[in-house]
């Protein structure tokens, strides 16, 4: 196009396309900041209707993705809000002694499992629990034996409803 003073001017069309191609990087921006504050926003809302069932099944879906955090809020939570299901007391005290073994506190670990021995070693009624805890705090105690890390003196064994 000439402007008269033979000066040419070159109209230059960009294609929709590559304003589009501008606009990606914006974007992707724009969605990893409001998805980024849900990643740190803290503990999990725990419905207060959960049943047993969807407590455990959370707390282990947590665990499977190694969100240690949150597994042992469910179990936490559990145990407070459940404080007359002794049974299944017993078995979230078990997983959060697991998650401190799991996550290498190997000292913490050791009391909780001898906890857990000494509760079904004094407890009038042992076979109202399940025996599972039992038998894989017993193993897993070996095992933290067999690394040099045993429990601390061991102090009265408390009742499936008592934590540390």
């Amino acid at each position: 196009m000439s402007m008269g003073c033979g000066v040419k001017r070159k109209i230059i069309k960009k294609p929709a396309a590559s304003v589009c191609m501008a606009a990606v990087p914006a974007l992707c921006i724009l969605a990893a900041l409001a998805v980024l504050p849900g990643c740190s926003s803290g503990p999990p809302v725990i419905p207060e209707d959960l049943s047993v069932m969807q407590f455990f099944q959370r707390a282990q879906e947590e665990s499977d993705s190694s969100d240690w955090d949150n597994a042992l809020f469910y179990y936490e939570t559990f145990i407070e809000r459940h404080p007359e299901d002794s049974p299944n007391i017993m078995a979230a005290r078990y997983e959060i002694a697991y998650i401190h073994y799991k996550q290498g506190e190997d000292r913490r670990a050791a009391n909780e499992f001898q906890e857990i021995l000494s509760f079904y070693e004094t407890t009038p009624l042992p076979l109202s629990f399940p025996l599972w805890p039992r038998v894989l705090a017993k193993k897993l105690l070996e095992t933290l034996a067999e690394r040099g890390v045993t429990p601390e003196a061991a102090p009265p064994a408390a009742g499936p409803n008592e934590a540390e």
